[in-house]
């Protein structure tokens, strides 16, 4: 599998280097020097890889994008059997190189046709662990480093103002953090508990939106629910939501998600309610605040079937120092109340009521416009011995260490 992502890779940068052959690199402000800045000897690559993709791109009628990403994590705890991290997903793995992603994402505008589609594939450890954390069903387990994380279209109803609808698969609209796309990356490398465990990945199903004004857009939705294209019990899950952006300095997304989500049983019904809000209160300062609220009844957990009720408090303060440099500090709090959904996590024994904590802090530096580096110290803490430390104990508080390089392109 490794050697055809490589084949892949090298495949589509030979056609961009191709394409973007006797043309002249595109007129762009550069970044400005810096003492990491390796714009004399990638900068040139950047440019050729650039134009290729915009010939193609015009010679197509599309928009192409995607980015290579790898990174390595390391643990206090040193788990061991299997050797994951406890309280992560798409940085679980410890004292390993891991490549992550080789991401590819096709996009075709509406205004051709009257309708467009955005396709987006996964290949490598983000691709597999994606297809793990998605109920496709035996049938489509067979290639396991490979996952659509995106297909739908799109288009667009001439009432009003226009009201878009979107058709397929596509990641959900909860949570401040994403699934890495191109040109958009996260402040920090690992992901929130908030992101982990409070709200779903993707979708199956349809989103319909509609701008009541410029600052308020509104949007509803019939989906099959939580990383579920072949919905389990057979009954459909609603999505509502409005993002609110009154000024540039401010904007609110409040998005919810109710359903049935167990499996052969559509009697109890998870909710989920994400709030966001976005505040910029100067140039280089970038504050994230989410409070998701989730309850579901009759879950299992690791002590009984009951009730659940689950909360995640998380902060984001990002701050750019140049433009090369930033740096950004995120503080948690998730109360898994029952331990619904973490299921107590590498905990020795089992556990009804899980808090946990993190303060994460992470710094990027932009080697050139399209390639970065980062580097990441996180502190987990918990109310009992959840993470697992070894190959048999568990412990109450956890430090990780982890640096990422990405290319985008």
């Amino acid at each position: 599998m490794k050697s055809k992502l490589v084949g892949v890779a090298l495949g589509l940068s030979l056609i961009f280097l191709a394409a973007g052959s006797g043309r002249g690199a595109e007129e762009e402000k550069p970044l400005a020097p810096g003492w990491l800045s390796l714009d004399c000897c990638v900068g040139p690559l950047d440019s050729a890889i650039a134009n290729g993709k915009g010939a193609l791109e015009k010679a197509l009628g599309i928009t192409m994008g995607g980015y290579l990403d790898t990174s390595y994590t390391w643990s206090s705890n040193h788990p061991k059997n299997p050797k994951n991290i406890s309280g992560r997903y798409f940085d679980k793995d410890y004292n390993k190189i891991v490549f992550n992603d080789f991401n590819v994402t096709v996009e075709k505008p509406e205004k051709d046709w009257g309708v467009g589609f955005k396709l987006v594939g996964d290949f490598g450890r983000t691709g597999e662990l994606l297809r793990e954390a998605t109920l496709w069903g035996k049938s489509l387990h067979r290639e396991p480093s490979a996952e659509i994380r995106e297909a739908f279209l799109t288009t667009t109803i001439p009432i009003g103002e226009g009201i878009a609808i979107k058709a397929g698969k596509f990641v959900t609209t909860q949570g401040t953090e994403i699934i890495l796309a191109p040109g958009a990356y996260n402040d920090n490398i690992s992901r929130s508990y908030a992101f982990n465990f409070a709200i779903p990945l993707t979708h199956l199903g349809t989103l319909f939106s509609y701008p009541f004004h410029k600052t308020l857009t509104g949007s509803v939705g019939l989906v099959t629910g939580w990383d579920n294209p072949r919905d389990n019990n057979g009954a459909p899950s609603g999505m509502a939501g409005v993002n609110w952006t009154p000024a540039d300095s401010f904007a609110l997304a409040s998005n919810l998600i109710f359903g049935p989500e167990q499996r052969h049983n559509t009697n109890h019904q998870r909710v989920t309610w994400s709030n966001v809000a976005t505040i910029k209160p100067a140039d280089p300062l970038t504050l994230l605040l989410e409070y998701t609220l989730g309850f579901e009844s009759k879950a299992p957990t690791p002590t009984d079937t009951e009730d659940a009720w689950w909360h995640a408090f998380a902060g984001i303060a990002s701050y750019n120092w140049t433009e090369r440099f930033n740096t950004a500090l995120r503080a948690e709090l998730f109360l898994d109340s029952q331990a619904a959904r973490t299921g107590g996590l590498g905990a020795t024994r089992p556990m009804g009521n899980v808090l946990l904590s993190e303060f994460t802090l992470t710094g990027t530096y932009k080697f050139t416009k399209m390639f970065l580096g980062r580097a990441e110290f996180r502190q987990d803490l918990a109310n009992h011995p959840v993470f697992k430390r070894g190959s048999s104990g568990a412990d109450s508080n956890q430090t990780t260490m982890a640096v990422q390089l990405i290319y985008q392109y």
